[in-house]
């Protein structure tokens, strides 16, 4: 399975979390089943709300099985799950931990509480930040 984890850097299993799905500096997809980690820029990385390219647009529509993150919009949520991409929750720090996480089966799925909404967020929903904060800062 290819795991969409959106990151802060470029460095394989120990890439860090980014708290924000649309804002992370780079996506990374990792083979669940061989660990292999590939990472890309995020092309719209800086964007307004709600107007960021779909990742299935930088990977293709058979680019990843599903997504791991810490933060996403509610926009995003509902375009990947009606696209049949499951999305999950994980507040681990690298992507490491997410592939273990989901080896264990102890990702939750997210829901609409998951979903960001806008100029700024609870704890969680956007992995701590509000919108107008870099994500280095996580």
């Amino acid at each position: 399975m290819r795991i969409l984890i959106p990151t802060t850097d470029t460095n394989g299993a120990s890439a860090r979390l980014s708290g924000h799905f649309g804002r992370a500096p780079f996506y990374s997809v990792a083979d669940s089943e061989t660990g292999k980690v590939i990472a890309v820029a995020n092309p719209s990385r800086s964007h307004g709300h709600g107007e960021c390219v779909p990742a299935s647009e930088v990977f293709g529509p058979n680019g990843f099985d599903a997504v791991v993150c810490q933060g996403i919009g509610q926009g995003a949520i509902n375009r990947l799950t009606e696209a049949g991409v499951p999305v999950f929750v994980h507040e681990g720090p690298d992507v490491a931990s997410a592939l273990a996480a989901l080896r264990s089966h102890s990702l939750r799925m997210a829901g609409a509480d998951d979903g960001c909404s806008g100029s700024g967020s609870s704890l969680g929903s956007c992995g701590g930040h509000g919108h107008d904060q870099a994500d280095e800062m996580n």
